[in-house]
């Protein structure tokens, strides 16, 4: 290998809508072998929906004194440095990544991103689908704690690996020849921000200031609602733009979609 590469995983607190973190873990690989690590649990700022639990098995109890996605991410990027990284299926880790750095308000890494899915595909053909479970069983890498980040981050540097091997060989491999043509960055993949209407520019200004608004929020076709929120983040997704904001009544993040929101007027 021509210069090291950072094989990374992520776990999240619920299987759809903008992702949430509750682990991150990467490897950082030099001259074919695995010299350093990072790991985290990650508080997410919402429950962890059951189907995820049922994945990966981090619980709310793991989580409770867990730091902030924003107190981590500071701590990765330093520890990534300009290093290219990988992912399996990277397309979905580069999104997870840059929802978090977006929220945070943080410069992620710059490296690019290999996909060990892809290059899969490419040079384990034979195997009978390319899920990295099966991956890890086909190629018969040792197990490990399955669906947890620093596990499957080491099963991906060995499926890249496996492919590199096939290619011509681990240490004369140039990571140059085995990125897409459209390289992936994770600030690529931040979500674009959110389109409004003048009569909600208060939400910028209170995510600026940092204060509490009142939505008169409509839910479907029923009479707009005051609803006190305290505005964490706007952004855009399908088409759609939603604001992310802490529900002052029940103290828990919700999403709220721009288009239901009549008017923002202060708090009292």
């Amino acid at each position: 290998m021509d210069r090291p590469l950072v094989v990374l995983d992520c776990e999240t607190a619920a299987p759809t809508g903008a992702p949430h973190l509750v682990e991150l873990a990467a490897v950082r690989v030099e001259d074919g072998e695995i010299q350093d690590s990072f790991h985290s649990l990650i508080c997410p700022p919402v429950e962890v929906h059951p189907e995820s639990f049922g994945v990966h098995g981090i619980g709310a109890d793991q989580l409770r004194t867990a730091p902030w996605a924003s107190q981590v991410l500071p701590e990765f990027t330093a520890w990534v440095g300009a290093d290219w990284m990988a992912a399996h299926n990277a397309g979905a880790d580069t999104r997870i990544l840059g929802f978090e750095y977006a929220r945070a308000g943080l410069e992620p890494p710059p490296g690019p991103f290999l996909d060990s899915l892809a290059l899969s595909h490419q040079f384990v053909p034979e195997s009978p689908d390319h899920k990295l479970d099966t991956l890890r069983g086909h190629l018969d890498l040792e197990e490990g704690e399955g669906h947890r980040a620093l596990t499957d981050a080491v099963h991906c540097w060995k499926v890249l690996e496996e492919c590199f091997e096939r290619a011509g060989g681990l240490h004369g491999v140039q990571l140059s020849g085995h990125l897409p043509k459209r390289p992936l960055t994770i600030a690529g993949r931040q979500p674009r921000g959110a389109r409004m209407s003048p009569r909600l520019r208060p939400l910028e200004r209170a995510i600026a200031e940092d204060v509490p608004v009142i939505l008169l929020y409509a839910l479907e076709d029923a009479a707009a609602v005051p609803i006190e929120v305290h505005p964490r983040f706007l952004y855009q997704r399908n088409g759609k733009s939603y604001l992310e904001g802490e529900c002052l009544r029940s103290s828990l993040l919700k999403t709220y979609l721009l288009e239901r929101i009549r008017k923002v007027l202060p708090a009292e």
